[in-house]
């Protein structure tokens, strides 16, 4: 991974060319930066189209259940759904079966923004699956799987 070779190698540093949450996370930087300006021209963030992508299109999404879906404080969700509602791209409505909670649905706006958003990571899943065998995918999906339980169980 070239990432790994632009790391100086230094014994006063903590983090290793090893370190899995040093990979992920320069990966994932990685993978913002090349996001970044897609949603930029649409007028959205990144984490804005992930919300996007993430709220049932014919039933809305519980609020409560978004956070944990994207790895989000709710606080942070919470200030982040209110500036969607403002930009008319979501609207929260009291949930039919449980009046006490909300769930979040797309407006029309939302919807194209959706779509968009849903085309960006459907070339970029393409690239890379055009560069990664199945094989090593399954593998690499399936690690992730074990490091998400590893943080829950341990971490939780």
């Amino acid at each position: 991974m070239a990432v790994k070779d632009s790391v100086v190698e230094d014994k006063k540093t903590i983090l290793s060319k090893e370190d899995i949450g040093f990979d992920v996370k320069v990966t994932w930087l990685a993978i913002a930066r090349m996001f970044s300006p897609l949603a930029s021209e649409h007028g959205l963030t990144v984490t804005m189209g992930f919300v996007l992508l993430n709220i049932s299109k014919d039933d809305g999404t519980p609020a409560t259940k978004i956070a944990p879906l994207l790895g989000m404080e709710p606080r942070s969700l919470t200030r982040l759904i209110k500036k969607m509602e403002e930009e008319g791209l979501v609207e929260r409505r009291p949930d039919p079966e449980d009046r006490r909670s909300v769930r979040i649905y797309l407006t029309e706006a939302g919807f194209q923004k959706s779509a968009i958003a849903k085309q960006n990571v459907e070339l970029f899943n393409n690239a890379v699956r055009n560069h990664v065998p199945d094989s090593e995918l399954r593998t690499f999906f399936d690690v992730m799987e074990k490091i998400h339980l590893v943080i829950h169980d341990k971490f939780s």
